[in-house]
């Protein structure tokens, strides 16, 4: 019986991964293509691993270890750990260069700083056209707001679920509101 192996690419690399507990058949290989391996300890048998995006679109790999826990092995954390410089100890984090987060080409990726990512998350926004909360954690309601909905509850003509899509707030909110949970302190409207 002839042994599997993962066809590499040209001037594909591959280097062994570090696990933070030792997996009881198989080694693991990250590539510099960023293609993830697992190699059978007896037979040499290599299979390719599959990875899926995590909620926030980054590729991750799960790998159940000796000691039956499940560990994620993130593509893009283990290419720039293996293949991309880190030029001080002070680069803790891993960009993505185009925003995308499943493009894990070593060109995409970059060390930054804490500092650096910062400015980086600012600018990804702005090129995703993602909005900030601009309210300044200030309340989505005002005073008057809940004087009216306060007369509106107190007269049973709407439903809390009629309220709530008026104003854009949850139906949670407007039973807040009703017990005095929240703006107790406010009067309803006359």
């Amino acid at each position: 019986m002839s042994k599997k192996e993962v066809k590499s690419y040209k001037n594909e690399t591959w280097k062994a991964i570090r696990l933070p507990s030792p997996h009881n058949s198989k080694r693991y290989y990250i590539s510099s293509r960023a293609r993830l391996k697992s190699v059978d300890k007896k037979s040499k048998d290599e299979v390719l691993v599959k990875s899926s995006p995590d909620r926030n679109g980054h590729l991750r790999s799960t790998i159940r270890l000796a000691n039956k826990l499940n560990y994620g092995l993130w593509v893009h954390k283990e290419v720039a750990k293996h293949f991309v410089d880190r030029p001080s100890r002070k680069h803790k984090l891993i960009i993505h260069k185009n925003y995308k987060r499943d493009d894990n080409k070593l060109s995409n990726l970059k060390w930054v700083t804490p500092e650096d990512h910062k400015i980086y998350i600012r600018k990804r926004h702005e090129a995703l056209g993602y909005k900030y909360h601009t309210k300044g954690g200030s309340s989505k309601l005002t005073p008057r707001q809940v004087a009216i909905i306060k007369r509106q509850l107190n007269s049973g003509n709407k439903t809390k679920t009629q309220i709530a899509n008026h104003y854009g707030v949850s139906i949670t909110q407007i039973r807040r509101i009703e017990t005095g949970e929240n703006w107790a302190h406010q009067e309803a409207a006359k």
